[in-house]
């Protein structure tokens, strides 16, 4: 094995899988370093990433637009790279949104504008249904919502399976010559020709650029000279025990459950999907997305042994018999997953080091929450940063610039000056 390459990805993650991807189709010699799925949580040490999971939502119903734009892009990639890899990734669903017809002015308020929504969809050419509360109940007429609600549906959405998706990343990438290692990156040093890497297994390569596609874990890993301006926080999904495929009747959707003005809900309940142990279920998250800020390695490891936190169960089983009175459900169990927050709710695709030309050696890209659906396309565009050094996509380099903290930040500062 060889010890030096043109690139270096570390994260083996959507994003850093579709970076390699496109660096090793650009013709570059590319070695990505990432630690394998972990066999189970119970006794986790170390990071952990938000991908490992079975169903995600690739849809235009998503702020902001930019958001959007990168997932089109991406999606319009799709076919190409099944086709390639032969491994499958999407499934065709139709994607409902559903939000009570106002809402109070917050986060939630942005996320579920359906004007806003509405527009977006316009701008992008994709065809989106407007429903009031109606023509929700007589379009779905096997789910109860609260009154007042009102929903959006996109019927050529899919159904995202981001370990798949990282799979077929990493086929077309090792395909075109990139080079896989399952290993952590623990230090990465300036060298007078570009970057070493070194892995906790002791192992060390070399790079004229490196690409840190480390996720919600970037403030922890070590590898940042400063503090990224990005609060990371272990999320919980809930998933629920169904018969089969067909053993409730719901589309996947995004839904904000309001009652006498009070928030019940806001997150997404997907639609029945198979999970690795055989079984079917269905995910609920986002009840408490925001309420475990995380920022060291041990603060994400013990985060992880938890399990995720029971009490969302209590709340997805209520959000569920709401839906569907009368629905047998089987047992519910939750999982830990990690997401992150950047204030431009952008994508931070950016250089790590300052100055100019070959002071520049390391690309930072990280995507917080809907990281997946947009993937291949951020990858892309890092991708083309580091190889180039500079940037030539349509879209202005500005809208996707990093913001670094200042010492002493911490998620849960940042967390605590919101509310």
């Amino acid at each position: 094995m060889q010890d030096r390459y043109d690139f270096i990805v570390v994260g083996a993650g959507p994003i850093g899988s579709a970076t390699a991807r496109h660096l090793a189709e650009d013709g570059h010699t590319a070695l990505v370093v990432g630690p394998d799925e972990p066999a189970g949580f119970e006794d986790h040490r170390g990071v952990w990433a938000g991908h490992y999971d079975e169903g995600r939502l690739a849809h235009v119903l998503e702020v902001p637009l930019m958001t959007t734009l990168l997932a089109m892009r991406s999606i319009r990639r799709f076919d190409d790279l099944r086709e390639r890899t032969g491994v499958g990734f999407t499934v065709p669903t139709h994607s409902l949104s559903v939000m009570p017809r106002k809402t109070a002015v917050g986060t939630a308020s942005e996320w579920f504008d359906a004007d806003l929504l509405s527009r977006n969809a316009r701008d992008l050419g994709v065809e989106v249904r407007e429903l009031d509360e109606d023509g929700l109940r007589a379009e779905y007429p096997g789910l109860r919502f609260e009154p007042g609600h009102v929903a959006l549906v996109q019927r050529d959405a899919f159904i995202l399976n981001p370990r798949r998706l990282v799979a077929a990343e990493l086929a077309a990438a090792t395909a075109a010559g990139a080079v896989l290692v399952r290993d952590e990156v623990v230090r990465t040093e300036r060298t007078a020709d570009g970057v070493r890497v070194t892995a906790a297994s002791g192992a060390s390569w070399r790079a004229g650029r490196v690409v840190l596609a480390t996720g919600a874990a970037s403030n922890a890993t070590g590898l940042l000279p400063r503090p990224l301006l990005m609060p990371s926080f272990g999320a919980t999904v809930v998933l629920v025990e169904v018969d089969g495929p067909d053993a409730v009747d719901m589309p996947a959707m995004m839904y904000l459950k309001y009652r006498d003005g009070s928030p019940l809900f806001g997150g997404i309940v997907m639609s029945p999907r198979p999970y690795p142990d055989g079984k079917w279920y269905v995910k609920l998250a986002g009840g408490s997305l925001l309420d475990n800020p995380l920022d060291t390695a041990e603060e994400i490891a013990a985060w992880v042994r938890t399990g995720g936190r029971r009490e969302d169960v209590d709340e997805a089983m209520a959000v569920l018999h709401d839906l569907m009175p009368g629905q047998r459900f089987g047992p519910a169990r939750t999982r830990p997953c990690m997401v992150c927050a950047t204030p431009t709710e952008r994508p931070y695709i950016d250089w790590v080091d300052g100055g100019d030309g070959p002071d520049r050696s390391r690309v930072i890209a990280v995507e917080g929450e809907r990281g997946a659906m947009a993937a291949d396309e951020i990858g892309r565009l890092t991708a083309e940063l580091a190889v180039h050094g500079r940037w030539r996509d349509t879209i202005p380099h500005e809208v996707f610039q990093a913001r670094w903290a200042e010492p002493g930040w911490t998620s849960a500062g940042w967390l605590a000056a919101r509310h």
